[in-house]
């Protein structure tokens, strides 16, 4: 707001006039500045599904551990808004669970306590936007006080004893054109036996108002709400962060579940080349009267001793892969302590996907999270350099003020001449400031300037980086696609080979070592194919989850739905 300097004395008179004999009605001013003021809303337009999960599990608070001594930190607390799981008991009374890949994602999104860790920065960052908006917040203020002077005087007209008693109280505000405005209203009395006072008792109230508008630095909204507008670019910059670890963690999730998936795949296959091979050492041994050598019985042994060993890593690595997925998860029905068996009951996707390379580079600048960040980064560096523009020029601001007053020896005679309106004094000017040479400034400008280039060209390695990643997951997701085919293949021929030779072997009158070392060869190359297209299988998924994080589309929106929905 600025008062302009031209006929201030006369609207200020008619002014008065029309509020005799209640000049006390000036306060009616300070409902209209406080609203010109401090209309600056703190409210931020995000309400994405995103944004929705990210303050739901904020609501939730962090997660809940049960349990009774040492332990209990690990345990996990049952989350009633998650269905109960499937649960089956073996012989051995081990507990096996029946999981889906959408109940370990979205058991994973309530309750990883990694995402919660992320959960809470948008929140506090969000803090900081009330924190900009409130230096526009209308403040009151006031002070009381007395003073009392007794000293000895040269001079005959003054008195040795001055008694002061002072009550203030008022408003005051910034607007975000960067004008500030006070109002305040004091009541001091005073006692003084002075000879050239008046009065010896007098009271003396006093309104004054005042105002300073910056017509160049600090001067008007780009200035004064480029804090908050930074402060709502972080929140936003925030959000992304959390998106990028919830999306982190959910990939970790589905690249578990896989790899589980495979492991399982793996010992299933490594049981069975475990049997074939302890078949063909059976068969040896039967031939031990007839042609089979005490080296042949040896050969077939150590392969058997062979494929216990891999049998033994592949349980191994079925635990290891539980724990780590388990890990994630969280759940109470399937924590560390419990370490039951879980069975993936869905299927890879073994289907061909067409991969348009410039679909998904389109879609990955517009949604990949660590590129929004760096955009986001960007545009605080531009707000800076604004700022930094506006604190290069020169301080001229415009000061006005007035002040009505009233005196008199009795409180009520001091307080009706005060609402008359009588006494009133105002000025008005202009004030001047430039530093001579300006470095400070001008240096603050270069080094914002750099910063925005800086910036600019953290985005651009940030979109190389991440056009790489898509092109190198595309080509991933369509190898592995490759490889299943190609193993699929190697698989039926091995099968058939193997089969050839079993059928061999019933008709053959000797068994010879080179024969021996064929079979037992031609039964790992079955297991080896067969793995082989496994593995295939489940890095075709993974890259296809991969090269969905370098879209920023990982996140599937149903669970998240799901989560802040219930």
């Amino acid at each position: 707001m600025t008062w302009g300097l031209t006929g201030l004395n006369g609207i200020w008179r008619r002014g008065v006039r029309l509020l005799r004999p209640e000049a006390m009605k000036i306060i009616l001013f300070v409902p209209f500045l406080a609203f010109m003021a401090g209309c600056v809303s703190e409210r931020v337009n995000i309400q994405d599904p995103v944004s929705t999960y990210q303050e739901f599990l904020v609501g939730e608070g962090p997660q809940d551990r049960t349990g009774t001594g040492e332990l209990t930190p690990l345990i996990p607390a049952v989350n009633a808004g998650l269905p109960q799981l499937r649960e089956t008991t073996g012989p051995d009374g081990e507990k096996a669970i029946n999981l889906t890949l959408d109940n370990a994602v979205v058991r994973a999104m309530a309750n990883s306590p990694e995402i919660y860790v992320l959960s809470f920065d948008p929140s506090i960052s969000r803090e900081n936007i009330s924190i900009a908006v409130s230096e526009f917040d209308l403040t009151a203020f006031g002070q009381v006080g007395y003073d009392k002077t007794d000293a000895l005087s040269n001079d005959i007209s003054q008195a040795d004893q001055f008694h002061t008693s002072t009550w203030e109280a008022g408003v005051k505000q910034k607007g975000y054109t960067g004008a500030e405005w006070s109002l305040s209203y004091s009541l001091r009395r005073g006692f003084d036996e002075s000879l050239s006072r008046k009065f010896t008792t007098s009271y003396e109230p006093v309104m004054v108002f005042e105002l300073r508008q910056p017509l160049l630095r600090d001067a008007w909204p780009e200035a004064n709400l480029a804090g908050l507008s930074i402060s709502k670019l972080n929140y936003r910059k925030s959000l992304e962060e959390f998106r990028e670890k919830a999306e982190s963690v959910s990939v970790q999730v589905i690249s578990l579940y896989w790899a589980l998936h495979q492991a399982r795949r793996d010992l299933e296959i490594q049981e069975d080349l475990l049997q074939q091979t302890l078949e063909t050492l059976k068969k040896v041994e039967d031939r031990k009267a007839i042609d089979a050598s005490m080296g042949d019985i040896k050969f077939a042994e150590t392969a058997v001793k062979n494929r216990e060993v891999m049998l033994y890593e592949a349980r191994k690595r079925i635990a290891d892969v539980t724990d780590r997925l388990l890990k994630l998860i969280s759940d109470s029905q399937m924590s560390l302590l419990d370490s039951p068996e879980i069975i993936p009951e869905t299927r890879p996707d073994t289907s061909f996907t067409e991969l348009n390379e410039e679909e998904l580079l389109n879609r990955a600048l517009k949604n990949n999270p660590t590129i929004q960040q760096a955009k986001l980064e960007l545009e605080v560096a531009g707000i800076n350099i604004e700022v930094a523009k506006w604190n290069k020029l020169p301080r001229l601001d415009i000061v006005a003020s007035t002040q009505m007053q009233g005196l008199s020896d009795s409180r009520g005679e001091a307080e009706e001449i005060f609402s008359d309106g009588d006494y009133v004094g105002y000025g008005v000017g202009l004030t001047f400031e430039y530093p001579l040479g300006n470095r400070e400034r001008n240096a603050d400008l270069r080094i914002r300037k750099l910063r925005q280039s800086k910036a600019r060209s953290n985005l651009q390695v940030v979109s190389d980086q991440v056009a790489t990643l898509v092109r190198e997951k595309i080509r991933s997701a369509e190898t592995a696609y490759r490889d299943i085919r190609i193993y699929h293949e190697a698989a039926a021929a091995a099968e058939i080979h193997l089969q050839d030779l079993e059928d061999l072997e019933t008709v053959r009158k000797k068994l010879t070592p080179e024969f021996l070392l064929t079979k037992i060869q031609a039964q790992e190359s079955l297991a080896s194919a067969r793995s082989g297209e496994i593995k295939a299988i489940v890095d075709y998924n993974i890259a296809l989850t991969n090269l969905a994080q370098a879209t920023g589309e990982v996140l599937d929106l149903r669970y998240v739905k799901d989560i802040a929905g219930r």
